[in-house]
């Protein structure tokens, strides 16, 4: 492993997976109000409750998921590739727009995805630190997240605005929450290669 986080290949390519579920689940605070509103005509009450269904969801499912994926040794990384996954599907499915139950189904593919990729992605990249680096790492690290904020707001109303509508920002969304997942695979398939060379 290299002690440089600037020659790092893996860490970088593994940000993009994490820039990535960030710019999709805060779509949840940008976009999507906008969407139930003016699409669905839900109120401020109903969207929020939808929300709230997400953060129930993760207090009482949050904690065991991460003690399961811990007790089992499964890869984290791969699990983050299953977080984007269903992000990805979550805004695939809000191109149907004539039901608005799909809105439900939607929130629980994401927040299920959310739980998938948070918290696992701070595991791996403070995994890939070498000793005494691991501040370096976890700078650039919540960095991603940061930018990931403002790519998602600015991204996602200037694809509305430029399609006059919310359908192509879905599309493009569940498209680059493809690529995030394949980006994690190829992750780790790299760490598992250097897992053979060590």
């Amino acid at each position: 492993m290299t002690h440089s986080v600037f020659k790092d290949g893996p860490f970088w390519l593994f940000l993009f997976s994490c820039l990535v579920s960030g710019v999709l689940f805060f779509q949840v605070f940008t976009t999507i109000p906008l969407y139930h509103r003016e699409q669905f005509n839900l109120t401020e009450l109903q969207t929020g409750l939808l929300l709230t269904m997400n953060g129930l969801i993760i207090f009482f499912v949050e904690m065991p998921l991460v003690s399961y994926v811990e007790r089992n040794n499964i890869s984290k990384v791969k699990v983050v590739a299953i977080g984007c996954l269903l992000m990805a599907i979550s805004l695939f499915l809000m191109l149907v727009d004539t039901w608005a139950g799909i809105l439900v189904i939607m929130m629980l593919f994401m927040t299920v995805g959310e739980m998938f990729a948070f918290p696992f992605s701070n595991s791996v990249a403070l995994s890939r630190a070498p000793k005494g680096h691991e501040g370096r790492y976890m700078a650039i690290y919540t960095m991603s997240y940061s930018l990931a904020h403002i790519l998602s707001a600015k991204g996602g109303m200037q694809i509305v605005d430029y399609y006059k509508g919310y359908q192509e920002n879905w599309f493009i969304m569940g498209t680059l929450g493809v690529m995030g997942m394949l980006c994690a695979l190829w992750v780790y398939r790299l760490i598992q290669r250097e897992k053979k060379l060590l």
